[in-house]
């Protein structure tokens, strides 16, 4: 039997059987068992006659090469067991086993872009192995900087506070020549239940070095300079149409019933009264007698029984406009204005007051006509705060009631007036003179 022959049936036979795994096209009629080789074919001896095969020398060892920086696809053992060993044709990779070795392939160099495009991990800083200049610079605390920003924004909010809500001290533009230190006099009126006339009339005195308050009331009856058809104080705003033609007739008039022309003006609305008065949570006060009256044209009912009390804003209401229980009538009812006056400027300043002051501060400026700036009332609000309100000096320009042909008229005493002006609310350095009153006897 020829060993050339035989070598070559058995290479066609390997090639067969791989290029049947290899291709896709398999017969659907497969043989159920697989064709018997040739009877006459015996192999027993075809083992015996081959010749032995020669030693082969082995390789001496050589230098291993130097590693790749490099990263190549990692080794797979199941594709190097494939790979062909001691057959001298070319062998064909399973097309299985190619598909497996592409996605690997595909998945390292995945593996290889990711670890281009991440960002780097820095090792923590406290890493006595990491070399300097890898970690990262400490961010830099701003600590001073920032104190200056503050300080900055105080100097700017402090500028604000004095430039808009600075307490500034009122003063008339033009007056009798140098200032008592402090010293300012505030005209307070109050309205009636039409608005026309001013019925509650009086000189507010805020001494800021003293600490001091002075009330001096002015009757609503003093009898004053004017053609008027009713030459009473209280008619001066009605007559002259009210608004600020009316108040400045106002001032015109009490400066000459005083000498000097008030530092500013406060016209408070009987309606703001009574809002003000309830936003306090009423005042308390000792009504001094019984108070009982009805007047229906005027839309006014009084009902207060003496004794201490805390008055609403509608009874506190009729306490100021009550008149007719007094023997003294309006002289009595002024004193009892004036007392109420400082009671409320009493609650006004306590804790309890200050917390409603923005409320208070609202009312007011809603429901008063006044030429005084927020300054202004600051300043007067600081001042009532200082002072004593237990020991407020209260006076009524002294004068006596007289009857004239148009009515009952208050004639003041100029004499008197000056004694009282100079001692309770002359904010002025120089006392005011008999030259200085303009005071209408009849």
């Amino acid at each position: 039997m020829d060993e050339k022959r035989y070598d070559s049936e058995l290479d066609d036979l390997l090639s067969d059987i791989h290029r049947l795994i290899d291709s896709d096209d398999l017969p659907e009629d497969l043989p159920e068992e697989p064709e018997a080789l040739p009877e006459d074919l015996d192999l027993s001896g075809l083992l015996e006659e081959l010749p032995e095969p020669e030693p082969v020398p082995e390789p001496s060892p050589e230098p291993l090469p130097e590693p790749q920086l490099q990263p190549g696809p990692a080794r797979d053992p199941v594709l190097e067991d494939l790979k062909p060993q001691s057959w001298t044709q070319k062998q064909r990779v399973p097309r299985h086993v190619a598909k497996l070795q592409k996605n690997q392939e595909q998945a390292y160099a995945d593996w290889l872009y990711e670890q281009d495009h991440r960002e780097p991990m820095m090792p923590p800083p406290d890493d006595p192995t990491i070399p300097e200049e890898v970690l990262l610079p400490k961010k830099k605390r701003h600590g001073f900087r920032n104190f200056l920003i503050f300080l900055v924004i105080l100097a700017l909010v402090s500028t604000a506070s004095v430039l808009f809500l600075l307490p500034r001290q009122p003063k008339a533009e033009a007056g009798l020549g140098m200032r008592k230190d402090g010293v300012s006099t505030i005209l307070l009126l109050g309205t009636d239940q039409s608005g026309a006339r001013t019925d509650v009339i009086m000189l507010l005195t805020a001494d800021r070095v003293d600490r001091t308050l002075s009330l001096v009331s002015i009757p609503r009856d003093t009898l004053v300079n004017g053609e008027y058809a009713v030459p009473k104080l209280n008619s001066v705003y009605a007559a002259n149409n009210g608004g600020q033609v009316g108040i400045d007739m106002v001032l015109t008039r009490v400066e000459q019933c005083v000498g000097f022309r008030p530092d500013g003006y406060m016209l408070v609305q009987l309606e703001g009264f009574v809002e003000i008065v309830d936003a306090l949570g009423g005042v308390e006060f000792d009504v001094p007698v019984d108070m009982f009256y009805n007047d229906p044209s005027q839309d006014l009912y009084i009902a207060l029984e003496a004794g201490r009390q805390t008055l609403s804003g509608e009874e506190a209401m009729g306490l100021v406009r009550f008149r007719s229980g007094y023997a003294d009538q309006d002289l009595g009812r002024i004193e009892v204005q004036r007392d109420f006056l400082r009671a409320m400027m009493s609650q006004t300043v306590s804790p309890e007051g200050l917390v409603k002051a923005p409320l208070l501060m609202k009312l007011l400026l809603e429901h008063t006509q006044t030429d005084l700036t927020t300054g202004n009332l600051l300043w007067l609000a600081e001042t009532a705060a200082l002072a004593d309100l237990s020991g407020i000096e209260t006076e009524t320009l002294p004068g006596t009631a007289r009857n004239f042909e148009s009515g009952s008229y208050y004639v003041l005493d100029p004499a008197l007036v000056l004694q009282t002006v100079n001692r309770c609310c002359n904010p002025y350095a120089q006392d005011i003179s008999e030259e200085d009153l303009a005071i209408r006897l009849n």
